[in-house]
């Protein structure tokens, strides 16, 4: 059996409207900026009167039955109503507690991890690739950079992989201090976490 969807909310009529009227009113505004437009379009919806609202209302409302009929449908058939919102919440939520186990971790004084060989490479050449990408955005850039480390000889990628062993043994005196020094009380979460990440 497939698995069940629940249904989308449908558009009020304001939005139908805009819908129908947006590459106008992106004209008239002699803008695409989301705000710019949507301004606008606010502006001469009020201005419309009743009557003109009147096709748009009605599409609305035939919209607005139609997602409560495949709602109730939803439901009878097991579904779970609210459920999208509820999971969209905890992903959001997880989010916000993972960038803040980050900022917690950077503001503890710990030792922030080395660039590997392959990303010292990319630093150093990344003017050049970009250049060669004809593109400033990352994918395109760190696409070009891998196929580049790849190809590499083993000569070539040595000072790199040099450099890195270096700032890998620094990083593991500087975390030994570290782990020394910090305050008892941090330990438990300081080695769970080391352990994630390792």
């Amino acid at each position: 059996m497939a698995d069940l969807v629940e249904p989308s909310k449908p558009q009020n009529a304001y939005w139908i409207w805009l819908a129908d009227n947006r590459d106008s009113l992106t004209k008239e505004a002699g803008s695409k900026s989301a705000s710019v437009v949507g301004k606008l379009a606010g502006d001469r919806w009020k201005a419309m009167s009743a009557e003109q609202k009147v096709p748009f209302e009605k599409e609305a409302a035939s919209r607005k039955a139609a997602y409560e009929a495949a709602m109730e449908k939803f439901v009878a058939d097991g579904g779970v109503k609210g459920k999208r919102r509820a999971e969209k919440a905890e992903s959001k939520k997880a989010q916000t507690e993972k960038k803040a186990k980050k900022e917690a971790r950077k503001s503890s004084g710990a030792p922030s991890r080395p660039q590997n060989a392959y990303w010292l490479y990319l630093a150093e050449n990344r003017e050049a690739i970009t250049k060669e990408a004809g593109s400033a955005l990352g994918s395109a850039v760190g696409k070009l950079a891998g196929q580049k480390w790849k190809a590499l000889s083993a000569a070539a990628k040595a000072p790199f992989e040099k450099k890195a062993a270096e700032l890998k043994a620094d990083y593991e005196k500087a975390m030994e201090e570290f782990k020394k020094n910090r305050p008892a009380q941090d330990d438990g979460d300081e080695e769970a976490e080391g352990e994630v990440e390792a």
